[in-house]
Formats: structure tokens, sequence, C-alpha cells
């Protein structure tokens, strides 16, 4: 357990031991999140959630659970080293030709309604492929990319192939914190790395998008970037904060079929932040180029 409180997004869950064997009865305890809204991945601590602190700090209603302390003998149970036995990270071997994928969070403002929030999927672009380009930069190296779909009604884009693995790279160009889900299997964090981007006047249209991308540190971005240590098990969800690209390994196993992954915060995926993926069965990977 971090000294400084855990950090969870909307969806994401953790399993808490908590021993209580040393305190009296009738001792009260209160889990309160100390986040502020709309989270901007910036920590904050447990201090927060002392009753000395400022007020105007938390949310409206940031109790979330209360726990009495009740009179009974205590059980002290040993804890396993290893907690889950049945997982397994990817190899290096099992991902090095993993087909790559770049999904853009970006955040458009239209005038005289609330702002529309999209997963911009993107296809790879030539030198001389006309219209507005986003390009990422990373090791000196540049790729072109063009938005290949934009809103929840665009044709598919991902047919992943199911028990292969593939990198989805989550590149957040918005000012929020977002918990992205993917819907019918668990995925792994391979990194989570701090970008810098240009985005000009007038590059964030309906459909299009014009931006320049960089894997390095902005130097007014204060996070840290690092990978939590409750994030290095298997994830349905996971934080893409902002100045960030966080790649993550898919494999989806089990059915094929029509899916969905989306942000997690309600308002956020009914102002378009959600994009269909059909998975489908090997049998058919001669046939997809």
């Amino acid at each position: 357990m971090p000294g400084d409180g855990l950090v969870l997004a909307s969806d994401e869950r953790a399993d808490l031991l908590v021993d209580f064997s040393d305190l009296q009865a009738g001792t009260e305890l209160t889990l309160v999140n100390t986040a502020r809204a709309p989270f901007d991945g910036l920590p904050s601590g447990a201090g927060a959630a002392d009753p000395g602190a400022d007020p105007d700090a938390l949310l409206v209603f940031p109790q979330v659970m209360r726990f009495r302390v009740v009179a009974g003998e205590a059980t002290r149970r040993p804890i396993p080293n290893e907690l889950a036995a049945d997982y397994r990270p990817p190899s290096s071997s099992e991902l090095v030709d993993a087909p790559r994928r770049a999904i853009l969070l970006v955040e458009r403002e239209v005038e005289g309604e609330p702002n529309m929030l999209t997963l911009r999927e993107l296809a790879p672009a030539g030198e001389n492929d006309p219209g507005p380009a986003v390009t990422v930069t990373e090791s000196g190296q540049t790729d072109r990319y063009r938005v290949a779909a934009s809103h929840f009604e665009d044709a598919t884009t991902f047919f992943p192939m199911l028990g292969q693995y593939e990198i989805w790279r989550l590149i957040n160009l918005t000012g929020d914190t977002h918990p992205i889900h993917l819907h019918l299997d668990p995925f792994q964090i391979v990194s989570r790395r701090a970008i810098r981007f240009q985005i000009p006047d007038g590059g964030i249209e309906d459909r299009d998008l014009t931006a320049a991308v960089s894997v390095e540190r902005d130097p007014a971005d204060t996070l840290d970037h690092r990978i939590d240590d409750n994030e290095r098990g298997l994830k349905d969800t996971i934080r893409v904060n902002p100045n960030e690209m966080v790649e993550i390994a898919v494999r989806f196993t089990t059915y094929s079929g029509r899916y969905m992954y989306h942000c997690h915060i309600l308002e956020h995926e009914d102002r378009d932040m959600m994009r269909p993926f059909v998975t489908m069965p090997e049998e058919l990977m001669p046939f997809m180029g």
C-alpha cells in the first residue's frame, strides 16, 4: 500500500487486506477520496483526508466507506508472497512482432455545447498523403499517421486475431486523466512514458486532426509517469494521464465478435469517447493481409 494512498480511477479495483487487530473496540476508520475532479494525474496525499484539511480541496461527498471495529478475538493469518499464482507477463519474444495500434485521446471544444471527447484511431500515412496528419517522434524517428476513425459510428478499423498479442498505444492529448477500459479480456501494461505535443490553431476538427507528438517530457510537466506497483498485474482498465503515452499488451482469447473500448468516465463515453473492435477467429488470419 503506497504511503500517500492508493490511486484508483473509475472502474479500477484493488483487493486490500486490512488488519484491525491492534485497534480498540469502537474505533472508527473512514475511507476518503482525496482526488480532485476532473483528475489531472497529480497526487493527492493521504494528509488531505485529515479532519483538519481544507474541505474545499475535497469532493462534495469524499467519504467512501466507514469501518467500525467491534470486540472479538484477533486471528492473524499468514499472507503468501505470491498472491496471483496464475499470472504470467508476456515475454519480449511474444511482443517483438506484435501488431501496433495507436489511439489519440482528444478533446474538441464545441461552441455553445459540451466539449466532445474522442478516441482517434490512427493509420500509417505516407509523406505525400494529402490532408491533416499526426506525427509521432521517438528516439529520432518520426512516424506519420492520418486519422482513420474519430467517432463511435465510424467504420471499424481494429480487427485483432484471437490468441495473438497486440500493442495498443494510448496517447493523451487532453488535460484530464482517462481510465480506458477494454471489454472481453484483460491486458498488461507495458510502459507509461511522458510526451509533449503541439496542436496548431484549428488543428482539432470534427474528424481530422493535425498534431506533432514527441516521446519526451514537456518542461511544464510535473507528473512522474511511473507504473504503480498495483498496475503490474492483469488489468481491464488503465489510467492514461495528461502528457502521457501508455502502451498495453492486448490478447483476446475467448470469443470472436464485436466489442468496445472506452473511457470509463460516464460523461466522456457519452460524449463519444468510445470505439468498437471486432475479434477474429484464427482461421481468418490468411485473409486479413
